[in-house]
């Protein structure tokens, strides 16, 4: 049997699992390798293989050797993206090592797509076996999976695309729009007010922050200032742009906006969330006692506040009349 053949079995096997619509196994360079479930066109089965591609590097970037998987949700679906798990034992590590992908987790990765109402625990419980049985198909092949993006002929495209249920193009229109925000000391002082609150409520907090279109951050927190000094700048950045791309998987697949991402390292949970022109971003430990569901429900209330603060910033009037004395101050013109 082809191997593409046996990975189309198990990917079948977790299309099975009640709720979940789709299955994509995807190379780290967003090589399209198998699919299982809904009708994609042809430029969507590229779309969002390179979306989640992106999305599944810049998680890697943020957490290089702790991330487990990433969580994005919608009103209408969750999509999950996660590493094979590679499971090495002493027959495996000859191959592995002449493949160079010993005990590496990120070489490839699944992105499922399922119901808004799934249990993530029962996909992880039903998937764990597929996701490994896959993963030793990969090594067991012999196969050299080396980046394969340099040069794709009509031929090339077309063996992809046979892998993958496809369906007409639709033509969509797209539109760009611009927006200011003006944000007062008094704004600027409830913001700071805002996070210091949060970061009582989240005991186990390691940094959270506001940043609105761009990456820009309006305002922070870090529990241990220092500590993510040099790098919360680019933590935002990075994580503005994975929620952007996030949106863009998002609608391509169930033409939808990501509202939500879980990023579960082995370590801590970093929380994305939708607010007003922007994202709201927390970081928060597993080492404290503070459980997942609990952290969910505190977090809501905290984004309405940030929402109806930046809200207020979007709407304020600008100066209705051109004044020179308010530009220049007290400078003297002569």
């Amino acid at each position: 049997m082809e191997l593409k053949e046996k990975i189309k079995i198990y990917l079948d096997q977790i299309k099975k699992i009640k709720g979940v619509e789709n299955v994509v196994l995807t190379q780290r360079d967003g090589n399209p390798i198998q699919s299982s479930g809904v009708w994609l066109s042809q430029e969507e089965i590229f779309s969002v293989c390179s979306a989640t591609s992106a999305i599944f590097n810049v998680g890697i970037k943020l957490y290089p050797n702790e991330l487990q998987y990433i969580l994005i949700e919608g009103k209408k679906a969750k999509i999950l993206i996660a590493p094979l798990n590679s499971p090495v034992h002493e027959t495996l590590n000859r191959i592995l090592t002449q493949q160079e992908i010993i005990q590496n987790n990120k070489e490839f990765f699944i992105a499922i797509t399922a119901l808004p109402t799934v249990n993530l625990g029962s996909i992880f419980l039903q998937t764990n076996s597929c996701l490994k049985k896959i993963k030793n198909s990969l090594i067991l092949s012999k196969k050299e999976f080396k980046p394969p993006l340099i040069e794709f002929n009509n031929n090339k495209l077309q063996e992809i695309l046979q892998r993958f249920k496809t369906k007409d193009p639709n033509e969509e229109n797209y539109s760009f729009s611009s927006f200011s925000l003006n944000i007062s000391e008094n704004m600027t002082w409830e913001l700071n007010k805002l996070l210091n609150n949060f970061s009582r409520t989240i005991l186990d907090l390691n940094f959270a922050f506001l940043t609105v279109e761009g990456g820009f951050i309006l305002s922070q927190i870090l529990k241990e200032e220092g500590e993510y000094n040099n790098s919360i700048d680019s933590i935002s950045a990075m994580s503005y742009s994975l929620f952007q791309v996030a949106n863009r998987c998002s609608w391509l697949l169930k033409k939808m906006k990501a509202e939500k991402i879980l990023l579960d390292t082995k370590n801590s949970f970093q929380f994305i969330n939708q607010v007003h022109r922007g994202i709201f971003c927390s970081e928060i430990s597993k080492n404290g006692k503070m459980r997942l569901g609990l952290i969910r429900l505190y977090i809501p209330q905290f984004l309405t506040k940030a929402s109806k603060i930046l809200e207020q910033a979007s709407h304020r009037e600008k100066m209705k009349s051109f004044d020179i004395k308010s530009l220049l101050g007290e400078m003297v013109i002569k």
